[in-house]
């Protein structure tokens, strides 16, 4: 009987630590560049050229000063921290888990699951060696953000900046897939912002359609507002409890 509370205290100890280690004691993330950054051994990143940066709207090269604002270098994680990842998103919605609805803070997660601290400082360290110059990493540690001119787009990335005219609107965007030193490649997933085609939204307008007549009609909105708005005059509005319906969010919000 006497080494009863000891084993429960034992059993304690293990639960907590265990909690620790889902939250916050996650292994450090290894090191994704391991090889010297040799700039004459290129890859290709696929599928990092707009789908409308095509020849029949091409128009041109840009000058070499062109501004290029906030792009976005995205980074990997390696695959025991998106396993890990997997598994704490699985955790925190399971009622049983001593971490379920702990949430982390941006902070906490780029710890725990962006890059290391090594591949952030070689590929920020190789932006500027190509006079870019870092604005910030994001806080899951997965984003670097950068700023430049096209001169430097095309010594680093081995791509050409062109304009393009579609639909009798112009936009500047990369005219081909860029290129990186291939020890850089293990830890770059892609670049987003060489272009300034605009992102549509996922969104669409539905309604209701009937079998009978083959033909979809627009859903008229349950509630609205007579006054105050522009241009018609009518507003249509959601509110909480409309999200809450819809969603069936409010089992959710009563656990």
């Amino acid at each position: 009987m006497g080494s009863r509370p000891a084993y429960v205290l034992c059993l304690a100890v293990v639960s907590f630590v265990g909690v620790a280690t889902s939250l916050g004691q996650q292994a450090a993330p290894q090191p994704l560049i391991t090889q010297p950054i040799i700039e004459s051994q290129l890859v290709t990143l696929k599928g990092n050229t707009h789908p409308l940066a095509q020849p029949k709207f091409d128009i041109g090269a840009a000058p070499p000063n062109l501004s290029m604002q906030r792009m976005l270098l995205v980074l990997n994680r390696d695959p025991q921290q998106d396993f890990a990842l997997h598994r704490l998103l699985d955790d925190q919605q399971d009622k049983a888990s001593p971490i379920y609805h702990k949430w982390l803070t941006p902070d906490e997660f780029g710890t725990q699951f962006g890059p290391s601290d090594q591949d952030v400082q070689l590929v920020t360290g190789w932006l500027q060696t190509h006079g870019f110059q870092v604005n910030r990493v994001s806080h899951g540690r997965t984003v670097i953000e950068f700023s430049g001119v096209e001169a430097q787009v095309e010594q680093a990335f081995h791509t050409q900046i062109h304009q393009y005219s579609v639909n009798g609107q112009l936009h500047w965007a990369n005219a081909s897939d860029p290129q990186i030193p291939a020890a850089l490649a293990p830890a770059v997933a892609g670049i987003l912002s060489l272009h300034n085609f605009p992102r549509h939204s996922m969104t669409h307008r539905v309604g209701t359609y009937s079998q009978a007549t083959k033909q979809l009609t627009r859903t008229n909105p349950q509630f609205t507002l007579g006054f105050g708005c522009y241009p018609n005059g009518t507003c249509y509005a959601v509110g909480p409890a409309d999200f809450g319906a819809i969603y069936n969010a409010q089992t959710l919000w009563n656990s």
